[in-house]
C-alpha cells in the first residue's frame, strides 16, 4: 500500500526543478542568504577559537577546491575524504567533490589504519582529500596512483573568482556519495546513493520541517555514517546553521545539555541512547530553544518519549542506508503508540510475507521499500545487490529491509526487530557475521558467534569463541586487541567468552537464540587486583560496580570500557552517581573517557582541592552564617559612607564654591573647577584600585577555588 506525502505545496516543484543536484542547494542558499552563517564550529577539543563560515564563503571555497580536483575527475568516480569532524573543511570538501563531478566517500579518522586502507582500496577513489596529519598518516599506505590533496592548501591555490562549469556528465542519476556499512562477508560494503535520491529527501525535509535562517542544527554524527547527511542538509539547504559537535561533545552525556544550551540549538537529531545518557530530568525547562527533536537509528523507548516530547516536536525517523537515510517517519506524542510512521514523500512501504505477498494490516511481515530514495546498489557487489534489491513482479524494484513490522489501521508502521543477524547498537548498524569472520581468523580460534544481550536496560555486544585447544584457550584481551586493530570501537564486543561448541538448529545453522548469557562480571578479578587506597577511589569504584551491575569489586587499574564493558550510557550513569557526593562532584564523562581507570580518575580530584575538600554542610546554624548581623554591618558601613559624602557635598556647595566664585570670577572658577574635577577623578581611580589590591592581598591572598556560605563572616 503506497502512502501519499504528508505535506505538499508548490514549493516542492520549485525545489525539484532548480535543485536537481545536491550541491545546487548550496548555490541557491548562497544567493539568498550570502551573509548567513552556514557552518559554526564551537571551541572544543583543545581549540579555543570559534570557526564560522558564511554561505557565500562556503560556496566560494568549494568552487576553488572543485577547480583543483577537476583534472582528476574525468567521469563518474569517487573521491575519498579523510578529515576530522570538528572543522569547517569537511563541508567544503564534500561540496567541492560534488561540484567537481565526483561522488564523495567519507572515512572517519578514528577508524584503525587497516580499515582506512581497506576502504581506500575498495572504493578505487581517484583522490584523497585530507589535512596534513591525514596525509602523514596514510603516506605509506595509499593505493597506487591515488593523488592526495591537503584541503588547507587547495583553498588558496585556485583563482579567487573562479566558478567551475558543471561537468557535462552530471545528471540526477549520477552518483552523489557512498557510505560503507558493516558486511556479512567480513568486509564492509559500499552503498551507492545517487543525486536524485538524496535530493528527494532534502526537498521533503524542507517542506516537512520548514527550517530557515536562525535555526541551529546540531551535527553530531560522523561523516562516515549516513545520518550525518540528513543532519547537514537539513541546515545547508534551508539557510540554517550547522553547529558542529566535536568527538568529545557527542559523547558527553550529562554535560551535553550545557553544550546544547550554550549553542542555542533548535534542531537535534540524536539516537535515543544519547538522550538517556544526558540524565536530564526536565528537558523542557533546560532546553527552551530546542523546537525539533528528530531521533532515529534504534528503537525509541517510551521513557524517552515521556521525558523529551513535551514542549517540542518529537519525530521518530527510520531508514536503512540503502534507502537514503530516512524512508519513514512520524510524530510521537506522549501517551500514544510509538511507531516509525509513514513513508516520506517519494517512497512507498510494503509489508510482505515469505512468498512476497502483501499481508493484511495488523499482520506481521518483512518491510520492503520502494521509490525515489532507493540506492543504486552495492559497490562491486552485484550478487548482493540482486539479493537485497529485488524485482517484484507487480510492485517493481524494492529493497528488503530484513525488519519485522506491521501496519496499524491509521497507516503507521510498527517495528518489531530484525529477521536476520543485523543489529543496531546506539545507532550503529552492525552485521554480526563481520565480527565473527574476523574472530575466526585469530590465532587459537576454531569458530565464533556474536549476539546482543540486554543488561540493566542497555544493549551490549558479546561474542563466544570455540578454542582450537580447549586446554589452552586464547586470551580474550588479545582477541579484543586484534579486533580493535581492524574494526571501529563500536563493533568490538564488550565481553568475549569461551564455549565448547556453537549451538545449531535442526538444519545445521547457527542458533543465536541458544547462546548462553555472558555476564559482564564473568572471568573474576584480574590477577593483579588493586583495592581502593583512599575515600575518593572507593567512591569511584563503588559507582563503577553499581552502574555496570558487577557482582565483584573493581580493581583500581581495570579499564572502564575494555575490561569492564562500559559504554557512553553507563559512563553517564557513573557521572550522575558521582555528582551526588561533594568529593566527586567534579567528574565529567570526558574524564572517564580520558582517565578510564579508577586510579587515574581519582587522581584528577587534586585539580580542585578546595572544592573537593571544603564541603558545605546545609542545615547547620554555623554554616548558615548570621544574615541579620551581616546586614546590620553593611547598613552601618553604607550609612557612614553616605554621611561623609553628604557632609562633603554640603560643605563644598554652600561654602567652598561661593568663596571661589567671589574671589576669582565665574569663568576662571569654572575652568579651575573642571581641572580640579579631572584631577580628583584620576586620583580616585588610582587610589581605589590600589586600595582594592591592598585589601585583596591582606584579606584573601592568592585566589583559590573555595565554597563559602553567602552570609558567613568571610
Amino acid at each position: 500500500m503506497t502512502q501519499p506525502p504528508t505535506k505538499h505545496d508548490d514549493a516542492s516543484e520549485a525545489w525539484d526543478s532548480s535543485c536537481a543536484l545536491l550541491h545546487l542547494f548550496i548555490d541557491r542558499a548562497a544567493r539568498r542568504w550570502p551573509a548567513a552563517i552556514a557552518v559554526d564550529v564551537p571551541p572544543g577539543a583543545g581549540r579555543s577559537e570559534r570557526l564560522q563560515i558564511t554561505y557565500a564563503e562556503l560556496s566560494r571555497r568549494s568552487d576553488q577546491v572543485a577547480a583543483c580536483l577537476r583534472p582528476c575527475v574525468t567521469g563518474e568516480c569517487q573521491v575519498a575524504i579523510l578529515l576530522p569532524r570538528d572543522s569547517e573543511a569537511i563541508y567544503v570538501a564534500q561540496i567541492a567533490v560534488l561540484k567537481s563531478g565526483a561522488a564523495h566517500v567519507c572515512i572517519d579518522p578514528s577508524f584503525p589504519d587497516d580499515r582506512v586502507r581497506a576502504l581506500l582500496e575498495d572504493s578505487e577513489a581517484v583522490a584523497l582529500v585530507t589535512d596534513a596529519s591525514g596525509a602523514a598518516r596514510m603516506a605509506q599506505a595509499l593505493p597506487e596512483g591515488m593523488r592526495v590533496f591537503d584541503i588547507r592548501e587547495l583553498a588558496g591555490v585556485a583563482d579567487e573568482g573562479i566558478v567551475p562549469k558543471e561537468p557535462p556528465w552530471l545528471s540526477p542519476s549520477s552518483l552523489a556519495y557512498s557510505i560503507y556499512t558493516s558486511g556479512t562477508t567480513g568486509r564492509p560494503k559500499g552503498v551507492l546513493i545517487e543525486h536524485r535520491s538524496i535530493v528527494n529527501l532534502v526537498r521533503g525535509d524542507l517542506i516537512e520541517f520548514g527550517l530557515g535562517p536562525g535555526d541551529r542544527v546540531a551535527q553530531g554524527s560522523s561523516a562516515a555514517y549516513d545520518s550525518s547527511v540528513e543532519e547537514t542538509w537539513l541546515a545547508l539547504a534551508s539557510g540554517a546553521t550547522v553547529v558542529v559537535m566535536d568527538e568529545d561533545t557527542a559523547r558527553l552525556g550529562p554535560d551535553l545539555i550545557s553544550w546544547l544550551q550554550r549553542e542555542r540549538i533548535t534542531v537535534f537529531c540524536p539516537p535515543p541512547t544519547l538522550l538517556r545518557a544526558t540524565g536530564c530530568e526536565r528537558p523542557q525547562e533546560a532546553l527552551p530553544h530546542l523546537k525539533l527533536l528528530y531521533v532515529g537509528g534504534e528503537a525509541l523507548p517510551r521513557a524517552v518519549v515521556e521525558r523529551w516530547a513535551p514542549g517540542r516536536r518529537l519525530v521518530n525517523g527510520y531508514g536503512p542506508t540503502e534507502c537514503t537515510v530516512t524512508s519513514l517517519r512520524g510524530d510521537v506524542l506522549v501517551g500514544e503508540p510509538i511507531t516509525i510512521g509513514k513513508p516520506v514523500p517519494g517512497f512507498s512501504a510494503w509489508i510482505l510475507d515469505a512468498s512476497l505477498n502483501e499481508v493484511a494490516d495488523g499482520d506481521r511481515g518483512e518491510l520492503f521499500l520502494g521509490g525515489a530514495g532507493l540506492a543504486r546498489g552495492y559497490w562491486k557487489r552485484p550478487e548482493l545487490t540482486v539479493e537485497r534489491f529485488v524485482e517484484h513482479p507487480t510492485l517493481g524494484r524494492l529493497y528488503r529491509t530484513g525488519d519485522l513490522v506491521h501496519r496499524d489501521p491509521n497507516g503507521n508502521v510498527h517495528y518489531h526487530g530484525r529477521i536476520d543477524s543485523q543489529v543496531k547498537i546506539r545507532g550503529y548498524r552492525i552485521e554480526l557475521e563481520e565480527i565473527e569472520s574476523r574472530l575466526a581468523t585469530c590465532s587459537g580460534v576454531r569458530a565464533a558467534a556474536c549476539c546482543t544481550q540486554e543488561t540493566a536496560g542497555k544493549v551490549i555486544l558479546v561474542a563466544f569463541v570455540v578454542p582450537q585447544d580447549p586446554d589452552h584457550p586464547p586470551d580474550p584481551a588479545s582477541l579484543k586487541s586484534s579486533l580493535e586493530a581492524e574494526l571501529p570501537r563500536y563493533m568490538v564486543p564488550a565481553r568475549i567468552g569461551m564455549i565448547a561448541a556453537l549451538p545449531s538448529t535442526v538444519g545445521g545453522k547457527l542458533n543465536r537464540a541458544a547462546l548462553p548469557r555472558l555476564e559482564l562480571s564473568e572471568g573474576g578479578m584480574p590477577e593483579q587486583s588493586v583495592p581502593p587506597r583512599n575515600p575518593v577511589e572507593a567512591r569511584i569504584a563503588s559507582a563503577f560496580q553499581l552502574c555496570l551491575h558487577l557482582t565483584r569489586p573493581v580493581s583500581m587499574h581495570e579499564d572502564f570500557f575494555t575490561d569492564l564493558g562500559g559504554d557512553s550510557l553507563s559512563a553517564a550513569a557513573v557521572v550522575s552517581r558521582l555528582r551526588e557526593e561533594e568529593q566527586t562532584a567534579w567528574a565529567t564523562v570526558r574524564d572517564i573517557y580520558e582517565a578510564r581507570t579508577v586510579a587515574d580518575l581519582a587522581s584528577r580530584s587534586t585539580r580542585v582541592p578546595q572544592m573537593a575538600a571544603t564541603p558545605v554542610t546545609t542545615g547547620s546554624r554555623r554554616d548558615a552564617g548570621h544574615p541579620v548581623l551581616v546586614t546590620l554591618v553593611q547598613a552601618l558601613w553604607n550609612l557612614a559612607l553616605f554621611s561623609v559624602a553628604s557632609w562633603m557635598a554640603y560643605w563644598g556647595s554652600v561654602h567652598l564654591l561661593p568663596w571661589f566664585t567671589e574671589s576669582m570670577g565665574l569663568i576662571p572658577c569654572l575652568i579651575l573647577g573642571l581641572t580640579i574635577e579631572l584631577c580628583l577623578f584620576a586620583g580616585y581611580a588610582v587610589s581605589s584600585v590600589a586600595f582594592a589590591v591592598m585589601v585583596k592581598r591582606v584579606l584573601i591572598g592568592r585566589y583559590e577555588p573555595i565554597r563559602v556560605p553567602v552570609w558567613s563572616p568571610f
